[in-house]
């Protein structure tokens, strides 16, 4: 199945990502979900099909974590420029915040999403890991980890003033 569908996959990728070696590292890590699947590769009917739905979703979380890294560097970019003008306590103090925050925003959660997103964040489960521990599908998993972050994503979003424009 490789040989038969590797380079038309990873070209079909590259013209998505305009990038040889992101096509051919998204490539390759299709083909790996592929085999570590619960699906047996005789049984595919359709195996590009199949092999676009895995590319596809590896494509949006691959946008999701970019987002956040993103974020992330943005945050600790804001943190380093005002560094000098924080001291020790004061950083501490929006550290202290930032944490309280975010547990507030967990506890609106329901359950299930709740425990799947601390799973997934504080102890690096995977969703089959979360699956298991919940007694639920890795596509339930999904579903409460995409609810919980757009929950957080909502709720530090509407409550920040709207941006100004230009």
């Amino acid at each position: 199945m490789y040989e038969a569908h590797h380079g038309w996959l990873t070209h079909w990728l590259h013209r998505r990502l305009r990038c040889p070696q992101d096509a051919a590292d998204l490539s390759h890590d299709t083909f790996l979900r592929l085999i570590l699947g619960d699906q047996p590769l005789e049984a595919l009917r359709e195996p590009r099909a199949y092999l676009l739905v895995i590319a596809s979703r590896l494509l949006i979380n691959r946008h999701h974590r970019k987002q956040v890294e993103e974020e992330a560097l943005r945050q600790v970019a804001i943190l380093l420029e005002t560094r000098d003008i924080r001291g020790p306590a004061e950083i501490a103090a929006a550290r202290n915040l930032l944490v309280s925050v975010v547990k507030l925003l967990v506890d609106e959660l329901p359950e299930k999403p709740r425990r799947a997103f601390l799973m997934a964040r504080l102890e690096g489960l995977s969703y089959r890991q979360i699956g298991r521990r919940l007694s639920v599908s890795e596509s339930s998993v999904k579903q409460y980890l995409a609810r919980a972050l757009a929950h957080c994503h909502a709720r530090l979003y509407d409550s920040l003033d709207p941006p100004c424009r230009t």
